[in-house]
């Protein structure tokens, strides 16, 4: 996990810094310092980083979307996509309630009183969801694979 983690930092670090964006120079460095730059004393006094990042994730906002590029890109759909399942590895787990609730809008769906869409909206799904998607690296090399099969990507980027 923690090395598809730091793999999503460096790819949405790249873009952020090296992609043409319509963003001047200095909201840019900004959000990429705001990112990546930041740290803050813990309770025992020692530095540490990342507090921008977790919010971005738990947020389900990595990197944000108040980014653009000038162009078209599907690089960040790429980067929202990977970056999605860290919001479960941020967020606190559903509560008994919530749990509850899901299995009650699960047992609607199996009688046909609700499309099975709208599991896909709750909160214990994409919990459950991105926690799955965390305990391996195949759903990301699949969604990596697919994702260079999508129109949009320039036609001699090597990839």
């Amino acid at each position: 996990e923690d090395d598809i983690e730091s793999f999503v930092h460096v790819l949405g670090w790249t873009v952020l810094s090296c992609l043409p964006s319509p963003m001047d120079r200095y909201e840019r460095a900004d959000l990429v310092s705001y990112l990546y730059d930041h740290s803050f004393r813990d309770t025992t006094g020692r530095e540490r980083g990342g507090r921008a990042k977790e919010l971005q994730f738990k947020a389900g906002d990595y990197p944000s979307k108040y980014f653009t590029l000038t162009e078209p890109s599907p690089i960040l759909e790429l980067i929202w996509e990977v970056a999605s399942p860290f919001r479960a590895r941020y967020s606190d787990p559903p509560t008994e309630a919530q749990l509850r609730r899901f299995e009650d809008f699960k047992a609607l769906v199996s009688n046909g009183q609700l499309d099975e869409e709208s599991l896909n909206d709750q909160l214990v799904h994409r919990y459950q969801l991105g926690i799955h998607r965390l305990s391996s690296s195949e759903w990301f090399l699949t969604t990596i694979q697919d994702a260079f099969e999508r129109p949009g990507w320039p036609a001699k980027d090597g990839a």
